[in-house]
């Protein structure tokens, strides 16, 4: 047994996550179920819940008025009808209400079966996964405070992974609430450097871009406690890969194909270090 320091930190709900990864790589459904329904949204969300995934990844923006909602892009042009609905090119979600982002349509970008489904605050997204599935929020704005107190309002903050590219908001967030589960997301190659600074976080898990990540950097931060994640993987042989590098959680659009994969193959992984 190594006597290093392991600087993970490893809360119950890390714990949980690891030891179900010891089985199986748990599958991370990105922005949901999001081959087939529209992306950040409820019925992305359950149909990804269906289909096995163990967590749902998705994507958090603010509004004008302060509402928290799920959504990927600063503006609203690529996945809802904004455009025709507002009268307006490039309109970012940050410069309108939520009266105006609620009532916008979110699914016919998707095709016609889809339309109708709307941009979910980010109350209703959690309320969506969390019976069935962890939630993976990724900030991509709304500040330390707003994010912190709202999981504390709806009881959450043992039960959500936060994440975010904004290392300085992460530790923001730690000096705020300790207890929750957080993570580094990444995609410059893991160097000396990086694994230092990802250390100094305090996070519990790291997810990275698969196209960087070596297997020598999956077996030293398992070594330093880390739970690992890759994103965002699609092919089959890159699913497999990941399995057999023993990564312990891997993010796809095709939440059903990894799961099927993993159901094929699952007795042909590695012993995991």
């Amino acid at each position: 047994m190594s006597d290093a320091p392991r600087p993970a930190v490893i809360t119950p709900l890390a714990a949980r996550l690891g030891t179900l990864a010891q089985d199986r790589t748990l599958v991370v459904a990105h922005r949901g179920a999001s081959d087939q329904y529209p992306e950040n949204t409820v019925p992305a969300f359950a149909a990804a819940i269906a289909a096995g995934a163990e967590l749902v990844e998705f994507d958090v923006q603010v509004t004008r008025d302060g509402m928290l909602v799920c959504l990927h892009d600063e503006t609203l042009d690529r996945t809802t009808d904004a455009r025709s609905a507002l009268g307006g090119r490039d309109l970012r979600v940050a410069d309108l209400d939520w009266a105006a982002v609620r009532h916008l349509d979110a699914g016919a970008w998707k095709g016609p079966a889809r339309r109708g489904a709307r941009v979910p605050s980010l109350r209703e997204g959690l309320a969506a996964i969390v019976a069935g599935a962890v939630p993976m929020l990724e900030r991509k704005g709304g500040s330390a405070e707003a994010v912190v107190s709202l999981l504390r309002d709806a009881g959450l903050v043992d039960r959500v992974l936060v994440q975010s590219f904004d290392w300085e908001w992460l530790r923001a967030v730690r000096r705020l609430e300790p207890a929750l589960t957080l993570g580094a997301l990444g995609e410059d190659p893991l160097d000396a450097a990086t694994h230092a600074a990802i250390d100094a976080l305090g996070v519990a898990f790291v997810h990275w871009d698969w196209r960087t990540v070596r297997s020598e950097d999956v077996a030293s931060l398992h070594a330093r406690g880390y739970l690992t994640c890759v994103y965002t993987v699609d092919p089959d042989l890159a699913l497999l890969g990941a399995m057999a590098a023993g990564v312990r959680m891997v993010t796809t659009n095709h939440a059903a194909r990894l799961v099927e994969l993993r159901r094929q193959h699952c007795g042909s992984r590695p012993t995991r270090g």
